[in-house]
């Protein structure tokens, strides 16, 4: 390959990158590979290691030995990844190594916006409504209620997981998602964080934002009744608002019904991108039936990874 021809390769790998960080920039690090992709466009490339110095004569040239090519040893492939669920995990995107780290504010926000500073101002918001909710007397709820279970987490990741209302053991701690299909949603979120889903943004109960459409549990865990969603929602909405997340990921039927707008079986409604207020928002299986049909376990997995690639595009 002629050093032109190395150049226009090297400046079509740049315009590549350059559209690939377009996408990546709810990464936070668009800036960094930018400046990288624009310095390897504008920059000459390097003349290839066997090729003659300028200054050298063309007899000299033909006298100097060229060193021997270099051979590629070919590796053997790494074994299929299974994720917690035991479905396969598709191995990870390539990834450009900048030449200095990113900070993990950078890898959180977009575009510099601080999403620790986002997570502060919200803290009042959300300790306000959950005061409210304690006191709220607005349904019958509060008459069989142990503990109102406003939420738990923060708005640091910018992900709001949205479920239904409170179980037995939520409404005894006053904590969403603690039974046994929180343990299955903390599980989800570990699984998230292990694999790196979403590169340099740490997925934890205390990153992301865990609540319910209702916030009292109904007797005897039944479905929520239209009144006590229309009472109990303008608090959800207010929690969105202080959020402000990227992507919220409904947990089930009422929580998907709420926020889409639109009635229909989960089956329907996930596997695609909605709106709400400027953030993405998916819908999965709940975790409790997951635990009552196994089956549902590896779409859900799969609508994770969907949510970390809504996440890491506008």
């Amino acid at each position: 390959m002629s050093e032109k021809e190395l150049r226009e390769e090297l400046a079509a790998i740049a315009r590549d990158t350059l559209r690939y960080i377009e996408r990546e920039r709810a990464a936070g690090n668009d800036e960094l590979l930018a400046q990288s992709a624009a310095r390897a466009a504008t920059h000459p490339a390097p003349a290839p290691a066997n090729a003659a110095p300028a200054s050298a004569s063309p007899a000299a040239s033909r006298t100097s030995p060229a060193p021997a090519p270099r051979v590629a040893v070919p590796t053997a492939p790494a074994p299929a990844e299974v994720d917690l669920f035991g479905a396969s995990i598709a191995p990870p995107r390539a990834s450009i190594t900048a030449t200095e780290p990113p900070r993990l504010s950078e890898m959180i926000n977009p575009k510099g916006s601080d999403r620790a500073a986002l997570a502060v101002d919200a803290l009042p918001i959300l300790d306000e409504v959950a005061r409210e909710a304690r006191a709220c007397r607005k349904c019958g709820l509060c008459e069989t209620r142990t503990n109102a279970v406003p939420g738990v987490g923060s708005a640091q990741s910018g992900i709001v997981f949205v479920g239904e209302a409170p179980g037995a053991d939520e409404d005894r701690r006053g904590e969403p998602f603690v039974g046994r299909a929180g343990e299955l949603l903390t599980k989800i979120i570990e699984a998230m964080d292990k694999k790196r889903l979403i590169p340099g943004v740490p997925l934890t109960r205390d990153t992301v934002y865990i609540c319910n459409v209702l916030k009292c549990r109904p007797p005897e865990n039944r479905n929520p009744l239209p009144h006590e969603i229309e009472m109990c929602s303008p608090y959800l909405h207010r929690q969105l608002e202080a959020l402000k997340p990227r992507v919220i990921c409904c947990l089930g039927k009422f929580a998907a019904e709420l926020l889409v707008g639109v009635k229909g079986t989960i089956g329907g409604l996930r596997g695609r991108i909605y709106r709400y207020r400027g953030a993405k928002l998916i819908v999965t299986y709940h975790p409790a039936a997951c635990l009552r049909n196994p089956n549902y376990k590896t779409p859900v997995w799969e609508d994770m990874q969907l949510l970390a690639r809504e996440y890491q595009t506008d």
